[in-house]
């Protein structure tokens, strides 16, 4: 007896192709609903974080400016009985008639100063003195000094200072008094000050502001002037807010910021910065103390 075989195809059936189709279309359904936007935009929070880390950095940059400017501007004498952090510097508030009198101190232990000034301030490098509860350590001599061996490069900051400092351009030794504020602040360039066989000349200023002794053109080398001149030196990838980056000042009684326009050196120096792509923005306040 014969038998015959018959030719049989395997595979999918038009039918079961469109089945399957509706059932992944379904599933996919599901899945995108119940995930929402955590599939598409999975990638957003580390976009957030570099922008944000991008701006933390420029920040940082601007703060360790702001820094190296400061220990230059030593525009606040010590002070009785006034709470001082880590950071903080003081100049003496009577300086001593010796050519040791033009240290500053850096303050290491937070505390409150006492009711009379540390007398004698130490003059050795590194040396500390209690005070209150405060303790300084001394951090370097950039005040004017009488009777003093300069070398050419050397900075100093007058006694009475006056918001500039000034850089040794003609080594010797120093006179055996300070040069007349109307010597230090020259009302015709160039801003060069003679004092015994040293020469100084005007290096700059610490932050920008109206010079209330001359009408002359300041030399720039502050914070202020570097933010809006020449922003890449901290950073790219930002912007300086123009409208919120400004001196500003704060009711003693409200605790409110007062309108705007304070050009003061002695308030506190606001600055915000933007990112360019987000747009979010980061400010931070600056005090000289």
């Amino acid at each position: 007896m014969k038998t015959n075989a018959k030719n049989r195809q395997t595979g999918f059936t038009l039918i079961e192709v469109i089945v399957t189709l509706v059932l992944v279309a379904v599933m996919a359904a599901m899945l995108t609903s119940f995930f929402g936007t955590s599939l598409t935009q999975s990638g957003a929070p580390i976009a957030r974080l570099k922008e944000a880390s991008n701006l933390q950095l420029v920040m940082e940059n601007i703060v360790s400016d702001y820094n190296r400017l400061n220990a230059l501007n030593l525009r606040y004498k010590w002070q009785p009985s006034n709470d001082y952090r880590v950071g903080s510097i003081v100049t003496p508030k009577t300086i001593p008639a010796t050519p040791d009198g033009g240290h500053y101190y850096k303050c290491t232990g937070a505390g409150t100063s006492g009711t009379t000034e540390p007398n004698p301030w130490p003059t050795a490098t590194g040396g500390t003195v209690t005070d209150g509860t405060v303790t300084w350590k001394e951090s370097g001599n950039i005040i004017w000094q009488k009777s003093h061996s300069y070398l050419v490069g050397d900075i100093v900051v007058p006694i009475n200072n006056n918001g500039h400092y000034y850089q040794c351009t003609i080594a010797g030794m120093s006179g055996a008094n300070e040069p007349a504020k109307t010597a230090w602040l020259p009302t015709t360039s160039p801003w060069t000050v003679t004092d015994g066989a040293v020469t100084w000349t005007e290096a700059g200023t610490i932050l920008a502001s109206a010079d209330p002794n001359t009408t002359k053109t300041i030399l720039k080398d502050n914070l202020s002037y570097y933010l809006t001149s020449n922003p890449a030196r901290y950073g790219n990838g930002y912007s300086v807010v123009t409208g919120e980056t400004k001196f500003i000042k704060f009711n003693t009684t409200t605790n409110i910021e007062e309108a705007s326009g304070n050009t003061d050196e002695k308030c506190n120096l606001k600055v915000t910065i933007k990112d360019s792509n987000s747009g979010r923005t980061l400010t931070s306040i600056f005090t000289i103390r």
